[in-house]
């Protein structure tokens, strides 16, 4: 492993799966010293552990931090927008649209963002989201209070939009599902559990 330089094992580590990635890490200590600076993965266990000397992670994940705030997301936001693709909010309902809308206007690299359980966003929130222009995944399942205005919001800004989840979000109609269907025209998923979307 000596003859090759580090670029092209950071190059031979982009095309391995987590699972590989971690026996990669554990053949050795070389092996795991090449894998943690080579980690694009931020995992935040408490909201005072974010490192902003740190700009090469390209996904942060809240879930193990459900005490994430405006202030957490937003010092996160600030510190990573160069190269932030993915931000995974499932577990956290401390936020506000107002942080949603920074992460929008800061991140233009985000194409992932997963808000499942944030059952306090209203329509505020998905017209903040809707200025995420390059945005191709959005999870949204249980998001309680976003409606037909927030789901019209998110189909006339997120014209990158590939999947879509709306599971329980109840309020959704067919006026919701056909908005995305006329202006989402690279939507290939959209998941809803919602009695009032046809089939």
């Amino acid at each position: 492993m000596e003859s090759l330089s580090e670029e092209i094992i950071f190059t031979i580590l982009d095309y391995l799966d987590s699972a590989s990635s971690k026996s990669f890490s554990a053949t050795s200590k070389s092996f795991h010293s090449l894998e943690s600076r080579h980690c694009k993965t931020l995992k935040l266990l408490h909201p005072d552990s974010l490192l902003a000397d740190l700009r090469r992670y390209r996904r942060i994940d809240f879930t193990n931090c459900p005490s994430a705030d405006d202030g957490v997301i937003s010092a996160a936001t600030e510190a990573y927008y160069a190269t932030l693709r993915s931000v995974d909010l499932s577990r956290s309902r401390l936020f506000t649209h107002a942080t949603l809308s920074l992460l929008a206007a800061k991140c233009g690299g985000l194409v992932e963002l997963d808000l499942s359980n944030a059952t306090e966003l209203r329509d505020a929130a998905a017209a903040a989201m809707a200025e995420a222009r390059n945005l191709e995944k959005l999870w949204m399942g249980r998001c309680w209070l976003v409606s037909d205005i927030g789901i019209g919001c998110i189909a006339v800004g997120c014209k990158k939009l590939k999947l879509l989840s709306l599971k329980w979000c109840v309020t959704i109609t067919d006026l919701g599902a056909g908005l995305l269907a006329n202006k989402c025209t690279l939507l290939c998923a959209l998941g809803s559990k919602s009695k009032s979307v046809s089939s």
